[in-house]
């Protein structure tokens, strides 16, 4: 399964660079960073998301993750967002709209297989009968 991941959250004034990237690396082991003038923007390869989808299994969130992922797929992209704020202390925390004034890390998942993607970073534990 081909993947491609990339995460980008704004830097605000009032923000220190470092603990964007400590956000950012607390959740994706990403493979390329670029730092600008108001924004960090991370990309990789599926194996970026194995802390998230760790996280969603220790956190026991993957039905929850699986509704937003699928609520935010067409084609073979995905879009959705994460806090910025529970991002820095290790929780992926989900989120729809803007609920903070400091943004979201905003995450787009381009893969050659939506379904197979879904499958993996969100498997359920229901077998079929």
């Amino acid at each position: 399964m081909n993947c491609n991941v990339h995460a980008k959250a704004e830097i605000h004034p009032t923000e220190d660079l470092d603990k964007v990237i400590t956000a950012l690396s607390n959740i994706f082991d990403y493979d390329e960073i670029e730092i600008g003038e108001d924004f960090v923007c991370i990309s990789g390869g599926v194996e970026s998301l194995n802390n998230l989808k760790e996280s969603l299994e220790k956190r026991r969130i993957r039905d929850t993750a699986r509704i937003i992922i699928m609520k935010g797929s067409r084609d073979n992209l995905i879009f959705f967002s994460l806090s910025k704020q529970a991002a820095l202390v290790g929780i992926p925390n989900f989120v729809e709209g803007e609920l903070s004034p400091l943004g979201e890390i905003e995450v787009t998942i381009k893969t050659d297989d939506l379904a197979r993607f879904i499958n993996w970073i969100t498997p359920t534990n229901k077998t079929d009968i």
